[in-house]
């Protein structure tokens, strides 16, 4: 690998530019790395990516040799400068110096010298000498602004800052700061090659303090403080009387406002003592941060490779996935096991499993669609075989299951969220459309609401999906005609092997026995920007042991295909409603491109509106899964050697009101598209951040404002 080194501090000083001959010694000590240098002549900070536009540049050379490994006090003595390149031996390093600035150098680096070495394949920037942490810091810093020059020209950027709380400049631990530094800028080069565009350039902050150790410090990802200056000027007087102003940021007011700020900030995790990691594009917009802490080590870190069962290594720990290749999901599994489990394999090989029964040390956590999960080993081997899902889980996913846990759970807590989250509900058991009037013998007071015909109903079968099956009535009548249509439809085609991806909202009611009706929501929050299209939120919850919950904060909201009407009687007395305007199912929309909005960018709801309805799913998620646990412990059943992920919708009224949908296992990531497919990369990264604990028994590397915790399992009770 090919490295252009530069930065904002200019040539070796002991005041102006102390870190970067540590720094330049650990790389060629430890790496292979072919080093090239290109620097300012003189302190350049604060200048962010700027150019002397119209000013003629001009080149000058020093020469450095590898410091011993004794503290020394000329670390930072160097030959030269020289007009021209000298010839010295390999013990050698040459410092190019321009009269200019680091953005410049970074130009003049990638381009125009050096050209005897092979292509630059990434442009390193600092070790700057201070912190660039902070939305005032980072945007002024010569050092961000020379890796984002970098990017400009398409190359592949980090740029580098210590922060230091004193100017003692401690020998031991500098060196151990190039050595971190190092290790993690080829960790990110790493990524970079695999963001394809999504983040351009990574901003590092490593703290200067005694207790900075290899594999101890922890790394995290984080996002940039948002803070503000006062003026950083003052007035003053001139000696001729004309007005002055003199340089004086008030740096005490910032550091004493980034105390208060205790949000996950990369402010926030040097002041816990840790190492920020910032991804940024180079247009001044922080993307979608990662998030957990990145594991160092001393070993050398190779590309991760499907593994060979046949050298399985006793104390291991692989990712068995025996999900399609294509898979939507696929990719974004391996890429958050790959981040948290830096040190473990990823196979495709089932037989791996038949390896756990004779290999105590073995572990194996398997993704996989349920029916491939080893229930037997499951339950022999749980401290070494790991799963995706749960096994007992149908009073959350069957309908009428669901319908019944929420009853019984609200009947013994009526001041249980779930009392008003969930709209009026009745079952129905109906083998035949004949024997729906003794369903409804059963259920009387369903036939009395029905006979006064002041509610307008929606019926939903208990175990379909893809929204088959649902319809909207308004009378006994009206349920009648629904399900002798189920049966009309089908009644021909009982020889005939069904295509489900070809079902038009049908269902086939020989097979289906349980429904649930509920009274119709029929004031749903519209927004104009959308045409008043009816949306739901579809909401990614994490569980995760014997049980933890949590929400995913980065909700989708799905809108359906046409504006919406509510329904009217003449509307309902014809024989089908047209449920385009209804349903809000992407997978109905065909020869459309379904409208899927992450949650916080909605436009027309405010972010105090937003903030309502997300605490209102949290608290709603939290009291479901209590319900769960309490109320159907055969038919709900958390594993400690078990995670799960639901989608769970909920629709939100135009009172800002949350009604509770329905919860689905295994859902369907797709839905989400590809636009925002970064969402759900999101998801698995935080989802095996929380799976660490799981596993391995490691601190959560999740980032509760992202996965945020909604209910937790404490002694032997809630």
């Amino acid at each position: 690998m090919h490295v252009l080194l530069t930065n904002d501090d200019g040539p070796l000083d002991d005041k102006a530019c102390p870190y970067m001959k540590y720094l330049v010694d650990e790389i060629i000590k430890s790496t292979d790395w072919e080093l090239s240098i290109v620097v300012p002549n003189q302190q350049r900070s604060w200048i962010g990516k700027a150019h002397f536009a119209g000013k003629k540049l001009t080149s000058s050379y020093i020469y450095t040799q590898r410091s011993t490994e004794s503290k020394s006090l000329d670390i930072n003595a160097f030959d030269g400068p020289y007009e021209t390149p000298q010839e010295r031996d390999s013990t050698f390093q040459e410092w190019c110096l321009l009269d200019s600035t680091p953005a410049a150098c970074a130009d003049i680096g990638l381009h125009h010298l050096y050209r005897e070495k092979p292509p630059i394949d990434l442009v390193l920037s600092g070790p700057n000498f201070g912190k660039n942490s902070s939305n005032l810091y980072i945007m002024t810093s010569g050092t961000v602004g020379a890796a984002i020059e970098a990017v400009t020209h398409g190359a592949k950027a980090i740029a580098l800052s210590y922060a230091f709380n004193n100017l003692d400049h401690d020998f031991d631990i500098l060196k151990e700061a190039a050595k971190i530094s190092v290790k993690l800028v080829a960790k990110l080069y790493k990524e970079l090659q695999l963001q394809n565009g999504k983040v351009d350039l990574y901003s590092i902050n490593i703290p200067l303090i005694e207790s900075l150790k290899l594999g101890q410090t922890k790394i995290h990802y984080a996002p940039i403080l948002e803070n503000y200056w006062n003026s950083i000027y003052e007035p003053c007087s001139g000696e001729r009387g004309q007005q002055q102003f003199s340089w004086n940021p008030d740096f005490k007011k910032v550091h004493k406002d980034s105390l208060k700020d205790t949000s996950h900030t990369d402010s926030r995790v040097l002041l816990d003592e840790g190492i920020s990691v910032t991804p940024l594009k180079a247009t001044f917009n922080v993307v979608q941060p990662n998030v957990g802490e990145i594991i160092l080590d001393e070993e050398d870190e190779e590309e991760s490779k499907d593994l060979d069962i046949s050298k399985l290594s006793l104390d291991s720990t692989i990712l068995l996935i025996t999900l399609p290749e294509e898979a939507y999901i696929s990719p974004a599994i391996k890429q958050a096991f790959e981040k948290h489990f830096p040190r473990c394999s990823i196979t495709t090989d089932a037989s791996v499993l038949s390896k756990v029964p004779t290999m105590p040390t073995l572990k194996v956590f398997h993704y996989g669609d349920y029916e491939e999960l080893d229930i037997d080993l499951l339950s022999s081997h749980p401290d070494q075989y790991f799963v995706c899902s749960y096994i007992y889980r149908k009073a959350l996913i069957r309908k009428h299951f669901l319908a019944n846990t929420i009853h019984h759970y609200v009947a013994k807590n009526p001041t249980s969220a779930l009392k008003t989250a969930v709209p009026e509900s009745y079952q129905l058991e109906v083998d035949y459309a004949e024997f729906l009037d003794d369903a409804l013998d059963d259920c009387y007071e369903l036939r009395e609401e029905l006979e006064m015909g002041e509610k307008t109903w929606i019926v939903k079968p208990s175990m379909s999906d893809k929204g088959q099956g649902i319809r909207i009535f308004k009378s006994v009548e009206q349920l009648q005609a629904i399900f002798d249509s189920f049966e009309e439809d089908n009644s021909d085609d009982e020889d005939v092997e069904i295509n489900e991806d070809e079902d038009n909202n049908g269902v086939i009611i020989s097979q289906l026995r349980h429904f649930v009706v509920q009274e119709y929501q029929s004031n749903p929050l519209l927004l104009s920007h959308y045409d008043n299209k009816k949306f739901h939120l579809r909401t990614y919850i994490v569980c995760n042991g014997d049980l933890k919950v949590f929400v995913y904060k980065n909700i989708l909201s799905l809108f359906a295909e046409s504006s919406f009407k509510s329904p009217q009687p003449e509307d309902i007395d014809v024989d089908e409603i047209p449920l385009t305007g209804h349903l809000t199912n992407t997978c109905l929309q065909e020869g459309t491109s379904p409208l899927v909005v992450p949650f916080w960018d909605l436009q027309g709801l405010s972010q105090d509106d937003k903030e309502k309805v997300f605490r209102q799913v949290c608290q709603v998620t939290g009291e479901l899964f209590k319900a769960a646990v309490n109320i159907d412990k055969m038919n709900f059943q958390p594993l400690s050697n078990g995670c799960e992920v639901f989608g769970i919708d909920f629709l939100v009224s135009e009172n800002l009101d949350v009604t509770l949908l329905e919860v689905n296992s295994y859902p369907d990531f797709k839905q989400t598209g590809d636009d925002l497919k970064g969402l759900i990369f999101g998801l698995f990264e935080q989802v095996f951040g929380a799976i660490g604990e799981l596993v391995e028994g490691r601190d959560n590397l999740y980032d509760p404002s992202i996965l945020v915790p909604v209910l937790e399992q404490v002694s032997h009770g809630w």
